[in-house]
């Protein structure tokens, strides 16, 4: 199998943020009724996880649970996640203007990263109260067969959550939906830690509530970290695509001499590529620009997830034999 120039794996159920095909999609023709089915799953699935969210947060602020007011925190971000799912499904397909002539996507970078710097003020507060759970400054909570009642109900919606996205990922050809069932999978492991921290609690281990939060809070971190992770290499204009598939591509059609400059940058669902192309010094401008359009076709079809590609094309050095 050939091998992937992309910088990344493009495996939507591999890689958490990963959605360059399910936005190429949207942009290459897909029918209008695929795009508004994905987007009603982004919405229930959102309801959903709302439900969630504000289930454990309610009922860790009437227990007193600091693990369980943590999970809520970590629900909150699959609700985030479905959010920015949303306003990006829906920047991608918006045409660009006079004023913002390459479109307006990085709106949902800022936005993301608005909610990683939220994720890490409230894992701070969490974090302290799971310390001072842990030094006996804060009274054990009131657990009782409602919270696990909450915290199973909550786990059986995130299967059902997480099996909906990933079927409905298959069937759509959505990446974008498969990456969030991945994402919203996670949870559960959280919500297992907060069960064995409620199991320890009735044991008479009062210390296992500051000790599963911080457990949580940990796994919550990692996720804020992967939010920044993804996100700020796109504004700092990192590379996305690797130039060493850019260069192979275009070096199998025939005429193209030299392929240099390849630069690359922007969101994984939205690519801008430009490229230097050296052709003979004799070649027509028709037939030059002919392999330039040939390239750029193979490229969108190799890389879906391009939205922009810039060939500028120059003759081969003219080396005087000697």
């Amino acid at each position: 199998m050939e091998p992937d120039s992309r910088m990344s794996s493009s495996d939507p159920c591999a890689h958490d943020h990963d959605e360059a095909h399910g936005h190429a999609a949207a942009r290459a023709g897909q029918p209008l009724d695929r795009a508004r089915q994905v987007r009603r799953v982004f919405w229930i699935t959102l309801g959903l996880n709302a439900v969630v969210a504000i289930s454990k947060a309610g009922y860790g602020y009437i227990t007193g649970s600091v693990a369980l007011g943590t999970d809520s925190v970590h629900s909150m971000l699959d609700g985030a996640s479905n959010v920015l799912a949303l306003l990006g499904l829906h920047w991608s397909t918006a045409p660009a203007n006079a004023r913002h002539p390459y479109g307006h996507r990085k709106i949902e970078i800022l936005a993301a990263l608005g909610i990683g710097v939220l994720i890490v003020i409230s894992l701070s507060e969490l974090a302290g109260a799971a310390i001072d759970s842990l030094r006996g400054h804060r009274a054990a909570p009131h657990i009782g067969w409602p919270a696990y009642a909450v915290v199973i109900g909550t786990m059986v919606i995130n299967f059902f959550v997480t099996r909906y996205e990933h079927d409905k990922g298959h069937e759509l050809s959505s990446h974008l939906l498969c990456a969030d069932a991945r994402h919203t999978q996670s949870d559960l492991y959280a919500s297992g830690a907060v069960l064995l921290s409620f199991l320890a609690v009735r044991l008479g281990f009062p210390w296992a509530d500051g000790v599963g939060a911080l457990i949580l809070v940990v796994l919550v971190g990692r996720a804020a970290w992967m939010v920044f992770r993804d996100n700020v290499p796109v504004l700092l204009d990192a590379a996305t695509l690797d130039p060493a598939g850019i260069i192979e591509l275009c070096g199998r059609v025939d005429g193209v001499e030299n392929v240099h400059r390849v630069r690359s940058r922007g969101m994984r669902s939205a690519v801008e590529l430009d490229l230097h192309m050296q052709v003979a010094p004799g070649m027509s401008v028709i037939e030059a620009h002919r392999r330039a359009s040939q390239i750029e076709n193979d490229l969108k079809l190799k890389f879906p997830e391009l939205s922009d590609v810039v060939i500028h094309i120059e003759p081969t050095p003219y080396i005087k034999p000697a």
